[in-house]
């Protein structure tokens, strides 16, 4: 295929694809894949991507780092729909997509970067990968390895949701639920030679090629939409969810196929925004706090990656955060739109009505909003965002009068 190697985003050091989870041996940063453009632009073309009959993540495989067609494990993951969200009252912005990563395999992106994450284990000769997760990612990971046939171990916030925690299990993992999982984690990476299938700034550990996986939701946005966007929004905790696009937009600018980068925007909630609090003090580091608390779990993560900063700023994107209520209404307009996004999902369409009221996104722009998980996999968030209540076991007076009159029985 056409990877050459790893480098490090930061000094730029290189080195092969190999097993490196402990972040560069020099600078200790992330490290990312670097690929032979040359050599893609000669193999391959927009249009060759576009009219391939696979519809997974793989029909991107010359910009993605495995190289053993025998290694990949797939679930069908990815060509996830982009939906176009009606303009109204509450949502002023006229072009406004949902990208709806809900319906990949286990509901969520994630599942784009176990298959890529999972895939490598297996070509570097790995059998046993282990993560820690606050629900999604770990529910994502148990799928791929019951997929690969790899063994898995995943250390899980105490906060997730009971039934990803369960169906973790019903894929054959083994979970360990521990709030401090970074100690344990290390352990099973550093001291007994397992893969880790999390993260790629190292935190404490890291592997460089799930956030390849996230690229390709950067193509399939322009495959669908037939163009770059202006604005692409995301829900950002750790940050490869954004890089990951962000790489992709410049790798498909730089072999022709597009002529423009849109500007990539980072959404956090306001108790738990340390990228936030980096870009708007114009540091390169991140900084970490402590137990932070928000509805918003899957992106309430106490530190990010700095190469999530880099991502923003080159493509003059904007870093904000939004308060629990702000994500809370734009999960419930979701719902009214049809759609089941998670409150962490639903950040970054709350966070595209407050960049175009601080006219950032004008009027006759193009956005792509990430709806990363789906709602129904937190059913005690759920319990806290639905009003009223059911009816239950009604006389048959009160269903004569709601099929006359819905309103003459509250219902609208």
């Amino acid at each position: 295929m056409f990877a050459e190697g790893l480098r490090c985003v930061v000094c730029h050091l290189e080195t092969d694809l190999g097993g490196y989870f402990f972040g560069c041996r020099d600078c200790g940063s992330a490290l990312e894949t670097v690929y032979d453009e040359d050599r893609v632009a000669a193999a391959v073309s927009y249009r060759d991507w576009r009219d391939r009959a696979d519809r997974s993540i793989w029909r991107y495989r010359e910009l993605l780092p495995v190289r053993e067609e025998s290694a990949v494990i797939s679930l069908g993951e990815g060509r996830t729909p982009l939906v176009l969200l009606p303009r109204s009252d509450a949502n002023p912005v006229a072009d406004l997509w949902i990208q709806n990563e809900t319906v990949n395999p286990t509901y969520s992106f994630k599942d784009r970067f176990h298959s890529v994450a999972q895939s490598m284990a297996r070509q570097l000769g790995y059998r046993r990968v282990a993560c820690s997760t606050t629900g999604n990612h770990g529910m994502s990971a148990a799928a791929y390895a019951a997929r690969g046939g790899l063994q898995c171990a995943i250390l899980v916030d105490p906060r997730a949701p009971e039934v990803q925690r369960r169906w973790m299990r019903l894929f054959g993992a083994t979970v360990i639920v521990e709030m401090d999982r970074r100690p344990p984690l290390e352990s099973f990476v550093r001291d007994h030679g397992w893969y880790p299938s999390t993260y790629m700034t190292p935190n404490p550990v890291a592997t460089p090629y799930g956030m390849e996986g996230y690229k390709t939701m950067a193509y399939d946005a322009v495959l669908a939409l037939g163009r770059v966007p202006d604005h692409y929004i995301v829900p950002i905790a750790a940050g490869d969810g954004l890089y990951g696009p962000w790489k992709a937009f410049g790798e498909m600018a730089r072999l022709g196929w597009t002529d423009s980068i849109p500007k990539v925007h980072g959404v956090q909630p306001t108790a738990a925004n340390p990228i936030v609090r980096a870009f708007r003090e114009g540091s390169d580091t991140v900084p970490y706090i402590e137990d932070p608390q928000t509805i918003a779990l899957s992106i309430g993560d106490p530190t990010g990656g700095s190469m999530t900063l880099r991502a923003m700023r080159e493509s003059g994107g904007q870093a904000i955060d939004l308060t629990d209520p702000e994500m809370v209404a734009a999960t419930r307009y979701a719902a009214s739109a049809g759609l089941s996004p998670e409150p962490s999902s639903a950040a970054s369409l709350a966070g595209a009505w407050a960049l175009a009221r601080d006219g950032i996104i004008r009027e006759g722009e193009t956005v792509v909003c990430l709806f990363t998980g789906a709602g129904p996999k937190w059913p005690e968030t759920t319990a806290q965002l639905t009003e009223g209540d059911e009816i239950v076991s009604p006389d048959s007076s009160w269903l004569e009068r709601l099929a006359r009159d819905p309103e003459s029985v509250g219902v609208t």
